[in-house]
């Protein structure tokens, strides 16, 4: 069977709801029904196939062609099977997700993996603010599952994550990790001010020492620990994506906080590569 793929027929004036375009929804539909299918488009409701030309069988791997960020809560609540995404896409990507892969050969916009419980995020270009992130009003953010970032990310990523892993290679912004309460985030280029204010437990891992770094983390000094050893050696072994973790060693700075807080927190700032 052929990978079932939507492609955008024009670039869309308005938000573009794609939620219905997940495997789940689309399983044991005909190629007919997929077409008939309503989505919503600004504030109406129309057919699928005005917007999209629809071809391919298998809804387990489904490939969204010429995207663009007026995509919004693409692969959302997705429980199985691949969602590819050529072109950015915006708000809310993987909201909800529990299991699967989530790929997106371009830029997303904010909230990407809000309220996620399992599965993996690929984003191979830039992520906006709240990446893993709670809303406003939510416990939590991200309770599990991974996301892996190639570019740079925005403000307060991983707000209120409770588990899971978030990994940036590029830059993040301001409040990373900002009141989490568990899981781990690892930036590979700088941070932003303040990384980890008011994180309650967690680990936040930094290749670069951030600029400003709040009062209320206290130097445990240098250390080698050999869960940093097992943990890059573990991502390493998922793909060749992770392959990089190889030559990062054991050796970090450790800093407990937030002191504001309960103090259980971790940040860890590497000191060598193997």
């Amino acid at each position: 069977m052929s990978a079932l793929v939507f492609t955008l027929k024009n670039q869309p004036e308005f938000t573009l709801d794609v939620t219905p375009l997940t495997p789940e929804n689309l399983e044991g539909k005909t190629l007919a029904k997929i077409k008939n299918l309503k989505i919503i488009y600004g504030n109406e409701s129309v057919k699928l196939d005005t917007l999209f030309t629809v071809k391919g069988t298998d809804s387990s791997q489904i490939i969204i062609e010429k995207s663009t960020d007026k995509l919004i809560n693409a692969g959302q609540g997705m429980t199985k099977g691949n969602i590819t995404i050529n072109g950015d896409v915006g708000d809310f990507l993987g909201q909800g997700m529990k299991n699967g892969t989530l790929t997106v050969i371009g830029n997303v916009g904010l909230w990407a993996g809000n309220a996620m419980s399992g599965g993996r995020i690929n984003i191979n270009g830039n992520a906006g603010d709240y990446v893993g992130a709670g809303l406003p009003g939510d416990s939590f953010g991200m309770s599990n599952g991974l996301i892996n970032i190639k570019g740079n990310a925005g403000d307060r990523v991983g707000d209120r994550m409770r588990r899971g892993i978030i990994i940036i290679h590029g830059k993040s912004g301001n409040y990373c990790g900002s009141r989490i309460h568990a899981g781990t985030i690892i930036v590979l280029d700088k941070v932003g001010k303040l990384p980890g204010e008011g994180m309650r437990r967690g680990t936040i891992i930094l290749a670069k020492k951030p600029t400003h770094l709040s009062a209320t983390f206290k130097s445990c000094g240098n250390l080698k620990m050999q869960f940093l050893r097992l943990l890059f050696t573990q991502l390493a072994n998922i793909d060749g994506e992770l392959s990089i973790f190889k030559k990062y060693g054991p050796e970090a700075h450790r800093f407990s906080g937030d002191l504001a807080r309960n103090g259980k927190g971790e940040l860890l700032i590497l000191q060598h590569y193997k």
